[in-house]
């Protein structure tokens, strides 16, 4: 379909398909940079403008990012304009797999849309759903930690064996739950790899250590750990979901101990394989941590790449 013949927008060419023209993304996009929302709206603003006094109906993807790339550095955002082009660059070329772990209530789910929204990465995926899709292929029988929450999952721990006798019950049942659900997050990792499909996939059961070694060594497959070290903090979080959604905050303050619990354990397991660990507390800040880490891997993937084209 030739978009121009039922739209006057600018149309902007992208590798596979067609596309009018969008300041909101535009703006989105030099927002993930570091800009300052509202002067990422006027900047957009700017550049539809000067696209429209050159009269041009048709443009590249490569040829927007050059002239944006110029305009900010005309205005003297040089530290933005770098760091555009830089995650326009690695987005196109790679697909990124973001990992974000955390205990129940911290916060995965809020930070991994946000990001998913200032990165333009169109899939977010929670480990609950995939737990739900592994339910469906796996008797309860088999595998019955798998039909329990990760802080309830002990109750269906079987006779433990000698090596498990001196293990936390509810940490043993925490991850004999989550083995199962790591075998569908891997398939999902997997097949966004092989079609080139940048995911965030966000949940109790990301645990740093548990997957295959290989995942490790992707430097497109970023991770992250969410932690609150205030049990209040930690609590009111809980009645805040309890408000927004049916959830009721009974069952997880009833548990709260044992989800504090696998709070410390996953934290352990971040610092013990070098996983970053953000602190929670203000989603804006927990966000703009995230970006900075996620900037560094970027550039490390640029880097890579320029020196492999050497």
């Amino acid at each position: 379909m030739d978009l121009r013949k039922v739209t006057n927008k600018l149309i902007v060419k992208c590798k596979d398909y067609e596309m009018p023209f969008s300041k909101g993304l535009l703006a989105r996009s030099l927002t993930t940079a570091g800009m300052k929302p509202s002067e990422s709206y006027h900047l957009a603003k700017d550049i539809e403008k000067i696209l429209e006094e050159q009269g041009i109906g048709t443009i590249t993807k490569d040829e927007i990012r050059k002239i944006v790339y110029e305009y900010l550095i005309s205005k003297n955002y040089t530290h933005i304009a770098e760091k555009y082009l830089l995650w326009r660059r690695v987005l196109n070329r790679h697909p990124i797999i973001i990992l974000i772990g955390g205990a129940s209530g911290v916060g995965t789910s809020t930070i991994a849309f946000e990001l998913a929204s200032r990165l333009g990465i169109p899939s977010v995926i929670g480990t609950d759903s995939i737990r739900e899709v592994m339910r469906r292929s796996i008797s309860k029988d088999l595998v019955p930690m798998l039909y329990e929450s990760s802080y309830t999952a002990w109750k269906a721990l079987r006779i433990p064996t000698a090596e498990d006798n001196n293990r936390d019950i509810h940490l043993l049942g925490f991850e004999r739950h989550v083995e199962p659900v790591l075998v569908g997050i891997e398939s999902l990792i997997d097949r966004n790899l092989t079609e080139g499909l940048s995911v965030i996939i966000e949940g109790t059961h990301i645990i740093p250590g548990f997957m295959k070694e290989k995942y490790s060594k992707m430097p497109n497959i970023i991770k992250l750990v969410l932690t609150l070290s205030s049990e209040k903090m930690h609590k009111d979080r809980f009645s805040a979901r309890a408000r927004v959604s049916k959830r009721p905050m009974e069952r997880y303050l009833k548990n709260f101990e044992i989800i504090r619990k696998i709070d410390n354990y996953i934290v352990k397991r971040a610092y013990e394989h070098n996983v970053p660990v953000i602190e929670n507390i203000s989603i804006s800040q927990s966000v703009e941590k995230c970006l900075e880490i996620i900037t560094e891997r970027f550039v490390y993937l640029s880097k890579n790449e320029n020196d492999g084209n050497n």
